[in-house]
């Protein structure tokens, strides 16, 4: 593993096994109330339903045929406990003396004494007294006892078999939140496993990257998932950056290259004026000679200041609407000297107002590039021209001239910087105009083209009609 490589975290300490465990425990905890909110309502139900069929019982051996004598009521106990031998139902009658008459209850209970009043109460019957195959855990049973006018007692009883409803409950209840355990678990392994393999192979792409392996990428798979997005979104950023990167070492080691040249020159040049005595004159056009130096250096730096901020996003103005035409009007006032001085005629042939959104300064200074470099470039006698055009949505600004132009093959090359075609290496500059002018179109999403004019070049940049400034924020 990489030393700057963070090391993979625990499975057991992932997010998804931590959702997994509080889901378990929201599972647990909501199985605990369904269990209670189960047995308060299942007693309730089954204390109301033992209390209405105690009373009813108890009113029909009594009451509903006006039976008052033991006889009867015996007689009548026994039809019923034929009748309701499978409904867990418990019949006791004694006589005055304590003697059990008929019932399936073997004698009255003692472990605890049952008022003879006619109401309904839980109480705990002791299993010696219960009648066979009788539920052990069922032992507290809802019992209704009164006494006849002759001093005898009649028990009635009703097996719910509540405790053995409440345990199977609890134990279905058990089961469930188990196997809920268990699927959860199961599930937060499987997605902490699938989660962690791809955060791991981020954190391994991301240690490459650290290391210096510019070219590593995220993978993406074809999952299409939110990973997935996450990793494009790297990777294009990534794939900035290199080209930042890139470009910062060119421009490196283009300065190291093409400035070389001129410092040394500038340097020479003070070395011979100082190996002997001069005039004030010889001094003067030394010093001159070192300005001119010293600003072609300069414009040089600032050239390349400006395509680096260009490239970063960084305007030397603000974001503002602007009419295109007017800006180009102005352009063609400012360097009408310069084309009549180089015996060439400069002149706006079409031009529709229309309004762009962008930086007035780096768009001023790409066209007057343009402009710098068609007057340099054609030869006395020609003509540039220029045009703005509108074009569906767009803006179309188009510099032609008339003089050599520039071979396809090379149209590309010229981009870049510190290019200069051997035509052009008689002539000043240094080989930054173009490229300034390709960074301020891809800052304003503009299209920078260069075709072939019949003769001469023409270049045109289309700008997008009203951009919103947001975007170039």
């Amino acid at each position: 593993m990489n030393a700057l490589e963070p090391p993979p975290p625990r499975l057991w300490r992932t997010t998804a096994i931590r959702l997994a465990v509080g889901y378990v425990l929201a599972y647990a905890l909501a199985l605990v109330v369904a269990l209670a909110a189960v047995s308060w309502t299942t007693a309730i139900y089954s204390d109301a339903r033992a209390r209405s069929q105690l009373q009813q019982e108890l009113k029909l051996l009594t009451h509903g045929s006006k039976r008052t004598d033991t006889q009867a009521i015996k007689d009548a106990m026994l039809l019923r406990m034929h009748g309701a031998s499978r409904k867990k139902r418990l019949y006791l009658l004694v006589s005055a003396d304590g003697n059990k008459l008929v019932g399936n209850l073997l004698a009255w209970p003692t472990e605890e004494d049952i008022p003879v009043d006619g109401q309904v109460r839980t109480v705990e019957i002791e299993l010696e007294v219960l009648p066979p195959k009788w539920f052990e855990d069922d032992s507290f049973i809802p019992v209704i006892a009164t006494e006849l006018p002759d001093g005898g007692r009649l028990l009635l009883g009703l097996g719910v078999a509540q405790a053995k409803l409440l345990q199977d409950i609890t134990e279905y209840l058990s089961e469930g939140l188990l196997l809920a355990v268990l699927l959860s678990l199961a599930m937060g392994l499987t997605l902490g496993r699938a989660i962690l393999q791809r955060i791991n192979t981020i954190s391994s792409a991301a240690a490459r990257i650290m290391a210096g392996d510019l070219s590593r990428r995220v993978p993406v798979s074809p999952r299409n998932d939110e990973f997935d997005a996450l990793a494009g979104r790297l990777n294009a950023m990534l794939g900035r950056i290199q080209q930042l990167i890139k470009g910062m070492r060119e421009v490196t080691d283009n300065i190291a290259h093409d400035l070389r040249s001129p410092l040394t020159r500038l340097r020479s040049q003070l070395e011979i004026t100082l190996l002997e005595p001069r005039t004030e004159e010889q001094y003067r056009r030394a010093i001159a000679l070192g300005i001119e130096e010293s600003e072609s250096l300069i414009r040089t730096f600032n050239s390349l200041l400006e395509i680096a901020q260009a490239h970063a996003g960084q305007f030397s103005g603000n974001v503002q609407a602007l009419d295109l035409c007017a800006l180009a009007h102005d352009l063609v006032e400012f360097y009408g000297a310069v084309a009549e001085e180089a015996g060439l005629a400069l002149a706006i042939e079409d031009c529709s107002c229309v309004n762009i959104e962008g930086s007035r300064d780096l768009i001023a200074q790409a066209i007057g590039n343009l402009l710098e470099n068609a007057i340099k470039y054609t030869p006395a006698g020609g003509a540039v021209t220029v045009q703005v055009i509108q074009a569906d949505n767009a803006v179309e600004l188009r510099v032609n001239d008339n003089g050599p132009g520039i071979a396809e093959a090379e149209r590309a090359r010229v981009l870049e910087r510190f290019v200069r075609l051997e035509s052009a290496r008689h002539t000043p500059g240094n080989g930054l105009g173009l490229s300034l002018v390709q960074a301020v179109a891809r800052l304003h999403q503009a299209e920078l083209t260069l075709r072939d004019g019949h003769p001469g070049l023409h270049v045109s940049l289309r700008f997008p009609r009203m951009r919103s400034a947001k975007a170039m924020s």
